[in-house]
């Protein structure tokens, strides 16, 4: 979604979508995601009731564990969609104006072609590797969405290992933490390859 956003309002510079998808995403990347989740409780739970965030494992109850975990999702999802669609319509503007770009455009190639097989190629790159520290902090946990709804994961695990001094959880959690970061930072270094010949190994 946030990737998607950017390349429509990077090819739609300066028109009402653009200004309005910017300025959602300013707001994204601007509230603390705290004070998101907060307010996202305060509007689609305790006053629409649309959704409940009382949470149950998936083994009790698999339906209150999905439903439980949408807001967690929207919340995290409206942080990092805005940082995606910034990232990607200021790449996108600095590719188009590139020279290769105009070379394709010059020999005939259509919008779409130029876009789709040349710009879009090059955007990837930078929206790997803040993918790659993104996922891995992910999933190393997301201490202040889990503190907000009063969810069990490895962040909060960190914090109250953190506070008693459980020494053999603090290392248990980081190792795996460590493990996701890497992993994660393995993948993105492997897909480079695949969307950039020029960075494979001989």
């Amino acid at each position: 979604g946030g990737i998607t956003t950017g390349v429509v309002s990077a090819l739609r510079r300066g028109t009402l979508w653009d200004r309005s998808a910017m300025t959602v995403a300013l707001a994204g990347v601007s509230l603390p995601i705290y004070f998101t989740g907060l307010l996202s409780l305060a509007i689609f739970s305790y006053s629409l009731k649309w959704v409940n965030v009382d949470y149950k494992g998936f083994a009790d109850d698999p339906a209150m564990w999905f439903e439980s975990l949408i807001l967690p999702w929207i919340t995290l999802a409206f942080l990092y969609a805005a940082m995606y669609a910034r990232l990607t319509r200021a790449t996108m503007l600095e590719i188009m104006g590139e020279d290769y770009i105009r070379t394709a455009r010059a020999k005939g190639l259509r919008e779409r072609v130029v876009i789709g097989r040349h710009a879009m190629r090059s955007t990837w790159t930078p929206v790997l590797t803040l993918l790659g520290l993104d996922l891995g902090a992910l999933l190393g946990g997301a201490v202040l969405t889990e503190t907000t709804y009063n969810l069990p994961g490895l962040g909060r695990l960190a914090v109250n290992a953190i506070t008693e001094k459980d020494l053999p959880v603090i290392l248990g959690v980081t190792l795996i933490a460590a493990i996701f970061i890497v992993v994660a930072n393995l993948v993105v270094d492997l897909l480079y390859a695949v969307i950039d010949p020029r960075v494979r190994l001989g």
